[in-house]
């Protein structure tokens, strides 16, 4: 481990690493996030100020750590909060096509982190890494503290390609990941907010411009008989080197029945046993139906493996980071080398999000 705790000279602010207090579970990745907290109050023009003065070194910690928190500074708002993703020199993004996951616009740039209901537990992912180009810089705003729980685990993306089994690691490096997604012309009544219809994916209800959208991107698709339902595929490479620090990161989202009734598993000591029974059942149900909104398989089109998908799983939360928010906390994340996810939530709470500066990876 290298230095931990480091305070400037006017105890304006400490530079450290999450206390043993401040995780929810015991983690092998004690070094991510680095912790930059504020020694007393300050404003956002302090915020502001010290970040753009600073911009160098927290890029430096990002290569080097995989992200880093701001906590204890004066963010009180999703205007804020953009303000200071400018500061850092960030480029985001004012709209986000072909996301999985339902949210919302809340200001300029600024989004809810998901609208997926509290229940449910989020994959670990590193955002959009179903597509080729995605965003290198991902942040976060705890606009509403949670009481407990809802957790924005971390994933350290490195440590789990460098730890993969070398025969999984092989296979994903040689035959690609495909993903396979369904969208609906309507969610149905029934169905729960876990995935967006193809106007909330696309922007738009006219098939021409989505099929050009999708063409553009490399991807696939085709429409149903009935008309009520698009499919797309779109292959990309799992194994990606890191532009900047030339290390290859796993980079995917496990929709995989193995992975999503194991993070059904993470969450279950937190629900009402029956309640986290009924989920998996209907996960099973949604499988056996073959109607899960997306699915991931191997390039070929072939399924990965049950043992082959619970070793990515594995590796993944092997080198996870759990901590507990705090109101105003400002998480900025490598999108490539670290991965997030969701815990199961309790509310109130409201994290927003943010992402940018887009790269793309050749398949």
């Amino acid at each position: 481990m290298g230095e931990t705790n480091e305070t400037d000279p006017n105890r304006m602010h400490t530079w450290r690493f999450l206390e043993p207090s401040e995780l929810t579970r015991p983690t092998h990745c004690p070094e991510l996030p680095r912790v930059i907290e504020a020694g007393g109050p300050r404003s956002l023009a302090d915020l502001r100020d010290y970040v753009t003065a600073e911009g160098d070194r927290l890029r430096a910690e990002m290569r080097a750590r995989g992200g880093f928190l701001l906590r204890g500074f004066e963010l009180n708002d999703p205007e804020s909060f953009a303000d200071i993703i400018g500061a850092l020199g960030y480029r985001p993004e004012a709209e986000n096509p072909f996301d999985t996951s339902p949210r919302h616009k809340v200001a300029a740039s600024v989004y809810t982190s998901t609208d997926t209901p509290d229940p449910y537990p989020i994959l670990a992912h590193n955002e959009n890494s179903f597509l080729n180009a995605r965003p290198r810089m991902i942040s976060f705003f705890c606009f509403v503290e949670p009481p407990r729980y809802g957790e924005t685990p971390l994933f350290d993306s490195r440590a789990a390609a460098a730890t993969l089994d070398p025969s999984v690691r092989e296979k994903l490096a040689a035959r690609k990941v495909c993903y396979r997604r369904r969208l609906p012309k309507k969610r149905p009544a029934w169905a729960p907010n876990i995935n967006r219809t193809w106007s909330e994916a696309f922007g738009t209800e006219d098939r021409d411009t989505i099929e050009e959208m999708v063409a553009e991107r490399g991807m696939t698709c085709r429409w149903h008989p009935n008309g009520r339902l698009l499919h797309t595929e779109n292959v990309v490479d799992p194994l990606p080197v890191h532009p900047d620090t030339g290390d290859r990161c796993l980079n995917l989202q496990a929709f995989h029945r193995t992975s999503i009734l194991g993070d059904l598993d993470e969450v279950r000591p937190r629900q009402n046993p029956l309640h986290n029974a009924s989920l998996k059942m209907g996960v099973s149900l949604l499988y056996a139906l073959d109607a899960m909104p997306v699915q991931i398989l191997y390039g070929d089109g072939s399924p990965i493996p049950p043992a082959e998908m619970a070793e990515i799983r594995r590796a993944t939360w092997e080198h996870s980071v759990l901590f507990a928010w705090k109101k105003g906390d400002l998480l900025v994340l490598d999108n490539i080398l670290t991965g997030h996810g969701r815990m199961n939530v309790e509310k109130p709470r409201k994290i927003l999000t943010s992402f940018g500066d887009i790269v793309t990876f050749p398949v």
